[in-house]
């Protein structure tokens, strides 16, 4: 087995893990009302259940997730901006923005995510974009860098457009992202906030519309969304017991009752599992033409998979290193793969990294080699 690489590489090993979950019920497979839905573990990206993932729809105000992530990579929270009459003219659901008023970055972020304001989508669309096309434009790039190849959006705010739309497996993949900000997962997870009026700079509360986060234990987001022609949409997201999942739901007619039947599914039929710990030793690789004949092969990243509960399961893992390794070496240079697996399942893959610097045969690399020792041998004694 091998895998595509610049160089040829060879299996070094192959570990089977067998895993014995505490047995229980299955509470079986959920019954979801949607058209397409999909539910899938934050920390690893497992897709946990799906129905139709890949079919394009219309996602409304789902839309806001991918304009919030945007804002908030590339401006200041604590900035503020002057509201234009586009902005104030935009339909659909709105924060009821003024021209001409200045609103801080922040507030406007609770207002589009919160309240799903359309006003407050355009009015950062332009802050941060410029104008609305070139903003669209940046969330089409967004989009195809987080794999969210079936997705093209045509406005910020998704109020219905012709070529705009999603699937429900794409906005799995960019909730994903969006809920590693840490600024993003504190937004969506508000029941409430207090904004400031720019006239008489007093306080007052918007409340989120996600009824998720008052009636399901563990609800932390995200967004919901309602056009005639999208339908009843909601992306959720739940925690318990340090595991985080995400479902998508488009055109849900019983949307609450399937947000909380597929979170209950993800969040007590499944449990994650570490393999493998970042920097542990997997092996050794030989090297040509260095002053050591190998080098120590070490993962690069914790490695952690989503497995059933209740089940008896075999992860196997394999690594694979390049064929031929030239000194000199760097450490922490990639010299090959891991992959895991469940079955015939690829469920997760890590790069291979050298554990040590290993200098070459050459003068500089004997000077250079000799110095590594010194120093491990002063640091021992």
């Amino acid at each position: 087995m091998s895998y595509t690489a610049a160089k040829p590489s060879f299996l070094i090993g192959t570990t089977i893990i067998g895993l014995l979950m505490a047995s229980g019920v299955a509470m079986g497979q959920p019954n979801v009302s949607a058209s397409t839905a999909i539910l899938m573990d934050q920390q690893t990206g497992k897709v946990l259940w799906s129905k139709n993932p890949h079919w394009q729809r219309p996602i409304a105000s789902l839309t806001k997730i991918m304009t919030a992530i945007l804002v908030l990579e590339n401006s200041d929270l604590d900035a503020s901006l002057t509201v234009s009459q586009a902005a104030m003219r935009t339909g659909g659901s709105s924060m009821y923005l003024r021209s001409g008023d200045t609103y801080g970055i922040r507030d406007l972020l609770y207002g589009l995510m919160l309240l799903s304001g359309n006003d407050a989508a355009v009015a950062l669309a332009e802050y941060v974009g410029g104008s609305v096309p070139r903003f669209v434009s940046y969330m089409n790039k967004k989009a195809t860098m987080l794999g969210a190849l079936n997705t093209t959006f045509a406005n910020p705010h998704g109020l219905p457009a012709e070529s705009h739309y999603s699937t429900a497996h794409d906005m799995a993949l960019i909730t994903r992202h969006a809920l590693s900000i840490p600024e993003f997962a504190t937004l969506v997870a508000s029941q409430q906030a207090r904004i400031c009026d720019p006239i008489g700079g007093e306080l007052y509360s918007i409340y989120n519309k996600n009824r998720l986060l008052w009636e399901f234990a563990g609800a932390n987001g995200v967004k919901t969304g309602y056009t005639l022609a999208a339908g009843r949409c909601l992306v959720a997201s739940a925690a318990r017991e340090d595991r985080q999942v995400i479902a998508v739901i488009l055109d849900g007619p019983q949307l609450w009752e399937d947000a909380k039947a597929l979170l209950s599914y993800g969040l007590e039929e499944y449990e994650n599992v570490l393999v493998k710990h970042r920097g542990q030793l997997v092996g050794t690789a030989g090297v040509v033409g260095g002053i050591d004949a190998i080098v120590p092969v070490v993962v690069d990243r914790d490695l952690w998979v989503t497995i059933p509960r209740g089940s008896k399961g075999t992860i196997s893992i394999d690594y694979y290193v390049n064929s031929k390794i030239a000194a000199p070496v760097e450490l922490w240079a990639p010299v090959g793969k891991l992959t895991v697996k469940d079955g015939d399942g690829l469920v997760a893959e890590a790069a291979l990294l050298a554990g040590e610097t290993i200098g070459s045969r050459g003068l500089v690399g004997q000077i250079k080699q000799f110095a590594k020792r010194l120093r491990q041998l002063f640091a021992n004694n």
